[in-house]
């Protein structure tokens, strides 16, 4: 692993608020990602950089060598991307890179930036966390992107980033046609608890604490639990292998159907998030307003879904 100014930054924010909880605050990261993320910079540059204790976090004497180098090079950075920036917005917008975990909307965000930018090379880079995606759009890797999170599981956007939310829409649960529930207009979570578990690889910390504080309200702990690539996930659930959450937009397919659950345990937030200083920011709102449009046209589509919004929303 090299040194990288995110390290310095993750340095910066724990000295700054005095701890390693209100640094991921700060940082929108989770405390525990933060404290690896420590681990492995400490591991690097050779020792710890913090003396940790009930009061918070105080640098060591390496730490406060580290951290003398460490706002200088931040400055001088952040100088360097607002220049580059600022020539952008002159010269015109060359590229555009785009950021997205998988999701419904990723490939509408492709398609609504071309459209808007029709002379800009645009391009997307799937993350693996929206943790990893709000770090690459703050060290200006990324001019845009699209973040999920979860009400009461929420993912914090660092200040110096602008947001919107674009929708708030209900977990569903997927299963095989076969399923004895299938024929259900809704399905209580309680009547899932003896099932076969089918998360996916994906590595969503607040998703997974989501799913299991809704288990333990329905009155059981889900001990059934395979985690499979997700490219499997619709397979197996096919051929009556488990049953899995997935997005109210997600489009049935053959041999496998999408439920509401009762009473909607769960939610989902996605949000559009950009650099207000990047050179899409003025375009940002135009992008928000597509693809809230492209959202609706896809809810239309999606007859599970229209029916949920109809019994919740009667005109």
């Amino acid at each position: 692993m090299d040194l990288e100014i995110r390290h310095l930054r993750v340095v910066a924010a724990i000295a700054e608020t005095g701890s390693i909880s209100r640094a991921s605050v700060q940082l929108g990261q989770s405390q525990p990602a933060l404290t690896g993320q420590l681990q492995r910079i400490e591991r690097l540059l050779g020792g710890p950089l913090f003396a940790r204790d009930g009061s918070g976090a105080r640098p060591t004497a390496l730490g406060t060598m580290v951290l003398s180098h460490a706002q200088s090079m931040i400055t001088l950075h952040d100088d360097l991307l607002r220049d580059v920036r600022r020539r952008d917005a002159d010269a015109g917008l060359a590229s555009v890179r785009l950021g997205a975990t998988a999701g419904p909307l990723a490939a509408a965000l492709v398609t609504v930036t071309r459209q808007l930018l029709p002379d800009a090379e645009v391009s997307l880079h799937v993350c693996d966390s929206d943790e990893e995606l709000l770090e690459l759009i703050g060290e200006a890797r990324l001019e845009l992107g699209l973040t999920c999170d979860y009400p009461g599981y929420e993912l914090a956007v660092p200040d110096v980033l602008s947001e919107t939310v674009l929708h708030v829409e209900p977990v569903f649960i997927v299963l095989s046609q076969d399923h004895p529930l299938a024929a259900e207009s809704e399905i209580p979570l309680a009547a899932l608890a003896g099932e076969q578990w089918l998360p996916g690889d994906g590595k969503d910390v607040r998703m997974r604490t989501m799913f299991r504080d809704a288990c333990r309200r329905a009155g059981f702990a889900p001990r059934r639990i395979q985690h499979t690539s997700a490219s499997m996930v619709f397979s197996l659930i096919s051929q009556g292998h488990g049953v899995s959450l997935c997005r109210a937009t997600t489009v049935e397919r053959e041999n496998v159907v999408v439920r509401p659950l009762a009473d909607d345990p769960m939610w989902v937030r996605e949000r559009l998030v950009w650099s207000p200083d990047g050179p899409v920011a003025e375009h940002a709102p135009h992008l928000r307003d597509a693809l809230l449009a492209a959202y609706e046209t896809q809810a239309d589509t999606m007859p599970t879904y229209r029916a949920w919004r109809s019994k919740r929303n009667p005109a």
